[in-house]
């Protein structure tokens, strides 16, 4: 497997988890990342692998495919999403894909649009979604039901959470909240997460006087406590292939607003477990917020109903047959 995450190697990590129980499976993961990719490439000609599985779609994708026919392996490419789609990555996207024996994406949306667009038919494509791995053990039971808050100590606070990079669209939720801030005085935003958008976010935020309404948390690793202290979580990235932080959310039990994107439609669906909004549609985003703060029973009903499609996901058993089960098919 070559993955561009850099925990796939970090002892004990949740990533690193999740591919021992696949590995228990499956028999056999050697994971390959940028990092070790030299290190290692003598491993591949000096051991019979029986597939490559690459997370990428870009330049460790073309490796991974070079690699693959040079050995005659079977190849898979598995799509998380398609961020910096332009110019040279999108043309090797193109190649790796129409070339690839196999083909996971994370959501029916990026299946759509791996067909649309480079004409891949429908037999080489399979969906199975990101499994989420920061869930409490306790919130996957539905003898212990999260929470949930209401407004506790007069305030009211939203949650978002993700890569502070131009594609997740912070910068709208700042300027949605300045729009409600005389009306909900007591409504704050927090914000986990870091990288290069964080400095402009901070500046934007001082020019708006909302320093002491939006707060800047930075990476954080328990995210549990952020989760189980908001009141609703927000998403307004303008491009996902999934969105774990949306199924985080709702197995807390989190009234949900997020733009058209990713998991959008297919797990949370528009005024069933959450609110869906047009991309980068700022006025659609103001009047969910003051909905959801100001419509209790609708807000609960929303949460209630997001934790219980959470609940309905396939099991990490079932999630780990169902991958095995698509390599063997190739294999």
């Amino acid at each position: 497997m070559f993955s561009l995450d850099k925990k796939a190697n970090e002892i004990w990590s949740p990533v690193q988890r999740r591919l021992a129980a696949l590995a228990a499976e499956a028999g056999e993961i050697e994971v390959i990342t940028p990092n070790d990719a030299v290190r290692k490439l003598s491993l591949l000609f000096r051991k019979r692998f029986d597939l490559i599985s690459v997370q990428d779609t870009a330049y460790f994708a073309l490796f991974a495919y070079l690699i693959a026919r040079i050995c005659g392996i079977p190849f898979e490419v598995q799509v998380h999403g398609f961020e910096k789609f332009f110019g040279l990555r999108r043309l090797i996207a193109g190649f790796v894909l129409k070339h690839a024996d196999n083909i996971r994406v994370v959501s029916e949306r990026l299946k759509e649009e791996v067909k649309e667009v480079w004409g891949i038919k429908d037999n080489k494509i399979y969906i199975l979604s990101v499994y989420v791995q920061n869930i409490p053990p306790r919130l996957a039971s539905r003898d212990t039901p999260p929470q949930l808050r209401r407004g506790l100590n007069g305030e009211f606070i939203f949650l978002t959470v993700g890569r502070l990079v131009p594609v997740k669209n912070i910068g709208m939720q700042i300027r949605a909240f300045a729009k409600i801030a005389d009306e909900f005085p007591n409504a704050r935003l927090r914000i986990v997460g870091d990288g290069p958008e964080r400095p402009a976010l901070q500046l934007t935020t001082d020019n708006l006087h909302l320093t002491s309404r939006i707060i800047f948390e930075g990476q954080q690793k328990d995210m549990a406590r952020f989760y189980q202290n908001s009141d609703a979580f927000i998403l307004t990235s303008d491009s996902e292939g999934w969105g774990v932080a949306i199924v985080e959310a709702a197995a807390h039990g989190l009234p949900i607003v997020m733009t058209d994107v990713g998991c959008a439609g297919e797990f949370i669906k528009n005024g069933e477990n959450g609110i869906v909004i047009p991309v980068g549609n700022e006025n659609a985003l103001v009047s969910a917020i003051k909905r959801l703060i100001s419509d209790e029973p609708f807000r609960f009903r929303l949460g209630a109903s997001a934790r219980a499609t959470f609940l309905g996901l396939p099991s990490p058993e079932a999630h780990i047959q169902k991958q095995v089960q698509e390599w063997k098919t190739i294999v």
